[in-house]
């Protein structure tokens, strides 16, 4: 039989000896239930809920009642009492056979339907269905893993059911177990092969009495108070069944709240044993924190003093919150209390008013070695961890980056406030990967910028999508009159610190601000509740971030070897060392001891001295835009204040001439650049792409006023040299010209060749603007071997612009496209006239225009008319060619190393592009035909000499 020692001034005030029986007869039966090595089914890792608790319940209660009160309970009051405090916790200690009677209906005959509306299959499958769906934080609560997978468990098979399986219950139980108190009132103990009965001897108008108060300690009173009104009347409610149900009630809710010291568990237990439950591991450590409960010694004589002595800012809260909660409970109790009884002389009462703890006071909070303040990430529960893959591709070198982006922000900012105090500084930033003596690989990246206190920890680096920028204090030093940024930001969103999980599972964080004497640390993991921040003021100016790798990303940072699969895969890509490109703060990688040097020549700043080979343009809401086509620089094509955003070169508008955009360094204060939340790409498009492209035009102009060792015509000598203007934004090439033809574009689909056509009086550029200035031309063109016996040519061109290619032309496709001159924007052959003279090679002739196959359209062959044929060559003429200018002793002479000739009018109908026509206009004229001589380009163009010299330099 169990043993449970009754307060002195209960069994003093029992005297009727049926009711006693009663209480003996449910303390034997439901004590040998409570006393059972105190193992509960499926709360393995539970504080004490057995014998000793009731007991502590019972003596509370007991201390709670002033003495005057005792004379006004009545023998009823204080046996209903008992038995409620047996029942209040009884069901925790439900087995696996009780569950799966609740679960199959046992208990759906006394469910008490104006308190539940659902019975427990219902609560059962409806908690699942929440399960599935449980957050990673309420995982890690519940199961000690953020990733478990909910599984439900087969009850009739209970060899089967795991610790997981458990603990899901338990979670379940827990909720509901002071309901189940009610219904083991008026039913039982839940169990196979049978129910274990309350009592018989009560009836059950007064079991449920018992079980109302037994409920009530995890229920809302005033509902409870409610329903005594509705069952019984409210002129009852004061004593119901000849007891004082609701101060009952009121006595068990603050005896069990006030279960708060070291009794309900053992330090010895917590040095042996690991939970699996972090709320389970929670509420021993609550308990062994309280060091004492004095409701004697005090001054005043209705207060009670808590004295805790918590080891972190966590169990500093947790129970801070708790006596704030047990505060309130005395408060709503005073409340309902003075509604049921306060007109009345004889009522009962409770001994105390209030509740405080040391936990408030400034002397202990200063003395402490953490921060008793809440820190945490904040942000919906889920959406921290969605947000990391789809943003980052789940790859560890974006966490690098944001981290970098921070402490580049850091240093700049830092640097800001001591030129205004007068003083230098160079912000230094250190990212390192570096192996402890337990062979675990780190990262580390280490700043001496300006540091956080624990307000930014707290409310900016800690919440996620919350800026410290946007807040006032930042921007009270870093913001001007005008609303500019004095300073330039990296940072933007508020969500690169979630990046840094992409490299492992917990951060370990220093950090002191610049004019501060404290510094903290705190680890984090993700979905922690409770950060524990800790001060240190031996922590240096500044900010150090350390993280444990996976396993399954070390690989990702080890140094590229050139020529290996690894180094194939990398292409395109930033590599962890790669992503700032500026010299200024001063950033250095370390992996393993061994310094890395990302680029061998850094991105200029716009405060450097520009070189030659970078042009600037200052577009509206931007510092600067810098760009150059030099590939002596970092590889990647875009980056915003030295970031890297995108390795390979961006697309332009179709709406441009030039198909290749330059490498583009965006300078940016006010955060205007349209960054998408990855910083990967652009939400729209780029704002200064117009200002950009005109810039461009500019310099494409200067390189075509300034080139040299070209193809040059003089008298009846063909000077055959290179024919492209050689400029990186054009993507055309002379060695493409038989296949996309000459003059003819419609551009709004194709992007302007950098090839010239040379004449007598010097060379225009193979565009629309020059040909349609010109009126019509004539364009004769050449296709010659690799290897020419000279490399000059006589040939009298007359008034012809002349172009030659060495590409071969082998295959059917490139004789098609070389005698159809291919660019007529997608105009049928016969929509347009040929005006073509084509001059080929017989063996060549024959096969294609043979009449056995059909190698070239019919229209074709009926279009061409044979001239003439000599030797190795035939002549082809189609529509209304141009005057002949190509003789038999020419193509005789020239049959080894010329393989094929055309010559056609063009006069190019098709519109240019509106801003490169007219930069043309301002700077070329009308008089299009530039000189070969420099000096007349010089004296003929003036204003383009003048204007676009800081252009030329770039190609001088």
């Amino acid at each position: 039989m169990a043993n449970v020692t009754l307060p002195k001034i209960f069994v003093e005030k029992l005297k009727d000896q049926a009711l006693i029986s009663i209480v003996n007869n449910v303390i034997s039966r439901f004590g040998e239930i409570l006393k059972k090595d105190n193992k509960l089914f499926f709360f393995p890792e539970y504080t004490d809920h057995g014998i000793d608790h009731i007991q502590d319940i019972l003596a509370a209660s007991a201390n709670l009642m002033p003495f005057e009160t005792y004379k006004i309970l009545s023998e009823e009051d204080v046996a209903y009492y008992i038995m409620s405090v047996i029942l209040h916790d009884i069901g925790m200690h439900i087995t696996n056979e009780g569950f799966s009677s609740l679960l199959e209906g046992d208990f759906d005959d006394i469910r008490v339907k104006e308190l539940d509306s659902h019975t427990w299959k219902d609560l059962w499958n409806d908690y699942l269905s929440e399960a599935k769906r449980f957050n990673g934080k309420q995982l890690n609560a519940i199961f000690g893993d953020e990733d478990a997978i909910i599984e439900v468990p087969d009850f009739s098979k209970p060899g089967k059911i795991s610790l997981e399986h458990k603990l899901l219950v338990g979670e379940f139980i827990r909720r509901h177990h002071a309901r189940l108190a009610h219904e083991i009132a008026l039913k039982g103990f839940p169990g196979k092969p049978q129910i274990l009965e309350f009592t018989s001897e009560l009836e059950q108008k007064r079991k449920n009495i018992i079980g109302l108060i037994a409920r009530s300690h995890g229920s809302n009173l005033r509902i409870c108070l409610d329903y005594i009104e509705k069952i019984h009347g409210k002129s009852v409610r004061r004593v119901t069944l000849g007891v004082h149900a609701v101060y009952l009630m009121i006595i068990l809710r603050l005896a069990d709240y006030l279960q708060i010291d070291d009794s309900r568990t053992s330090i010895q237990l917590l040095k042996i044993k690991r939970f699996s439950s972090p709320i389970s591991a929670k509420e021993h450590n609550a308990h062994l924190s309280i060091d004492s409960v004095d409701d004697k010694y005090q001054d005043d004589p209705e207060r009670i003093y808590v004295s805790a002595s918590p080891q972190d800012s966590e169990m500093h809260l947790k129970l801070k919150r708790l006596i704030k909660d047990i505060q309130s409970e005395f408060d709503v109790s005073w409340a309902v209390l003075g509604e049921l009884y306060g007109k009345f002389e004889e009522k009962p009462e409770i001994k105390y008013r209030r509740i405080t703890s040391n936990l408030d006071d400034e002397a202990f909070i200063v003395a402490q070695k953490y921060v008793a303040d809440s820190f945490a990430f904040k942000a919906n529960d889920e959406i921290m961890k969605l947000l990391i893959a789809p943003l980052y591709g789940d790859d560890p070198k974006y966490g690098v980056r944001e981290l970098l982006q921070n402490a580049l922000d850091a240093c700049r900012e830092r640097e800001l406030l001591e030129k205004v105090k007068g003083r230098s500084f160079q912000g230094a930033i250190k990212v390192e990967i570096v192996k402890e003596p337990n062979d675990e690989i780190y990262f580390q990246i280490v700043d001496n910028g300006i540091g956080m206190d624990a307000d930014v920890i707290k409310n900016y680096f800690l919440s996620a999508g919350a800026s410290y920028r946007k807040s006032m204090d930042w921007q009270k030093d870093f913001i001007d009159n005008d609303g500019k940024s004095k300073v330039r930001r990296s940072g933007r969103f508020g969500v690169g610190i979630l990046a840094a999980f992409l490299l492992g599972n917990e951060i370990y964080v220093e950090t002191k601000k610049w004019n501060s004497g404290i510094g903290y640390s705190f680890s984090a993991e993700l979905n922690q509740e409770q950060i524990n921040i800790f001060k240190n003021d031996k922590i240096e100016i500044g900010t150090r971030i350390k993280i444990k790798i996976s396993q399954k990303n070390v690989d990702e940072f080890k140094p590229i070897q050139k020529n290996t699969q690894r180094d194939y895969d990398s292409r395109g890509k930033v590599l962890w060392h790669e992503w700032f490109t500026l010299t200024n703060p001063k950033v250095s990688y370390v992996y393993l001891g061994e310094e890395l040097v990302p680029y061998k020549k850094l991105d200029p700043d716009i405060s450097d001295k520009m070189s030659a080979d970078w042009s600037e343009i200052s577009p509206k809401d931007f510092n600067k835009i810098l760009w150059t086509y030099s590939h002596t620089y970092p590889d990647p094509k875009i980056t915003c204040n030295g970031i890297v955003v995108k390795k390979n070169r961006i697309s332009f508008s179709a709406k441009n001439a030039f198909s290749i955009a330059p490498k583009i360094g965006v300078f940016d204060d006010n955060a205007m650049l349209p960054l998408t939340l990855n910083r990967n790409d652009f939400s729209r498009p780029l704002p200064f792409i117009s200002d950009l492209v005109h810039d461009i035009y500019k310099s494409f102009i200067a390189k075509i006023l300034i080139i040299g060792d070209i193809l040059t015509v003089d008298q009846n000598v063909l000077n055959l040299g290179s024919q492209r203007i050689d400029h990186p934004g054009v993507g055309g090439s002379i060695y493409g010209l038989w296949n996309y033809g000459i003059g003819y574009y419609n551009c709004e689909r194709n992007y302007i060749r950098d090839y010239i056509l040379c004449s007598k009086k010097g060379f225009i550029l193979n565009y629309n603007y020059f040909i349609q200035k010109l009126g019509s031309i004539n364009v004769l063109f050449l296709q010659t071997n690799n290897i020419l016996k000279s490399s000059k040519i006589d040939l009298d061109i007359k008034d012809y612009f002349f172009a030659h290619s060495y590409q071969k032309i082998n295959a059917i496709y490139d004789y098609r496209n070389a005698i159809e001159a291919n660019s007529y924007n997608n105009l049928t052959k016969t929509d347009h006239g040929f005006n073509s003279r084509i001059h080929m090679k017989r063996d060549r002739y024959d096969y294609l225009f043979t009449d056995d196959y059909k190698r070239v359209p019919r229209w074709l062959k009926y279009k061409s008319k044979a001239q003439f044929d000599v030797e190795d060559w035939v002549c082809l003429s189609f529509d209304t060619p141009p005057g002949n200018i190509i003789s038999k002793s020419f193509l005789i002479e020239h049959t080894d190393n010329i393989n094929f000739i055309r010559a056609h009018k063009c006069d190019c109908p098709y519109p240019g592009y509106t801003e490169l026509d007219e930069l043309l206009e301002k700077y070329i004229g009308d008089d299009v035909v530039i000189p070969y001589d420099l000096e007349e380009r010089r004296a003929k163009y003036p204003l383009a000499f003048k204007e676009l010299d800081r252009y030329m330099r770039m190609y001088t």
